[in-house]
């Protein structure tokens, strides 16, 4: 009878061939696992309603502050995988790759956003702001740095009555127009346009000064979009609501900031299961 050894050595390196094998199937099996999971949240979300904040795990974050009942955020995130947040909390402003402030005065502004705001566009970030009776001048935004980042650069105490004008669309071809009719408008505040801002609407009314109405500036410093309108108070306009997401898929795509999970992704050379625009 024979009997064949195999040296000890000879099983340690099978069972740590075998370990490793098991380890990077382990690991391939778990981003899989993960990709999956995550895929199923966005579609059983977007079908029963589930909490947005459930809906997509390292989509673009989404900071809206003020009145936002304007756009209907969950069409929104079924599109994009975005995470919509009403408070900055404890995370840096950096973490959102857009920031919406919607008829919001500048004192109730988190002392994160108002003190982060530059370096947070410098670092490619995008914003949209929409007027009203505590937006720009008349909530405290002139004389700030706020006030001179923005296309549309508020003086004074500007939410003032208007009768209804006709809307004036100057760049037809801007992807928040798309599929859009802009009716006549009443409700806005009194700016003017700021250097290197781009109006893309204003509001006509015989012998009355023009106005603009939205305005865009971009640089590589980042992305801002002014609406001098009360998106909430602008009567039977059927296309509110389109126009919103229009403008905020079009900051999400501007924006140079990854979401918090991407970026770790990265960090790690991991695949990244984010579902961005």
């Amino acid at each position: 009878m024979r009997f064949f050894f195999f040296p000890y050595w000879s099983w340690g390196r099978i069972h740590r061939e075998r370990g490793e094998s098991v380890e990077r199937g382990s690991r391939s099996t778990s981003w899989v696992t993960h990709l999956l999971i995550t895929l199923v949240a966005i579609v059983l979300g977007s079908r029963f309603g589930w909490p947005r904040q459930l809906w997509a795990q390292g989509g673009p974050m989404i900071l809206s502050l003020g009145d936002d009942s304007y756009i209907t955020w969950s069409e929104l995130v079924s599109r994009t995988s975005a995470v919509v947040k009403q408070e900055l909390g404890n995370a840096p402003l950096t973490d959102f790759s857009l920031l919406v402030l919607s008829n919001v005065s500048y004192t109730s502004l988190p002392e994160g956003v108002r003190d982060g705001l530059r370096g947070y566009l410098e670092q490619g970030g995008a914003m949209l702001i929409t007027g009203g009776k505590q937006s720009y001048g008349s909530g405290g935004y002139a004389d700030t740095e706020l006030a001179d980042l923005l296309p549309l650069r508020p003086s004074r105490d500007d939410w003032l009555p208007h009768p209804f004008g006709p809307t004036l669309i100057l760049q037809p071809g801007h992807p928040i127009l798309k599929g859009i009719e802009i009716p006549a408008m009443a409700f806005f505040n009194e700016v003017e346009l700021n250097v290197g801002g781009v109006e893309i609407a204003r509001y006509v009314r015989t012998q009355r000064l023009p106005h603009p109405l939205i305005a865009e500036r971009r640089s590589d410093a980042g992305t801002i979009l002014a609406v001098a309108l009360d998106l909430t108070l602008t009567g039977e306009w059927k296309d509110r609501n389109r126009f919103a997401q229009n403008c905020a898929e079009y900051l999400l795509q501007q924006s140079r900031i990854l979401p918090p999970q991407t970026r770790s992704n990265l960090h790690r050379g991991a695949p990244s299961t984010c579902c961005a625009t």
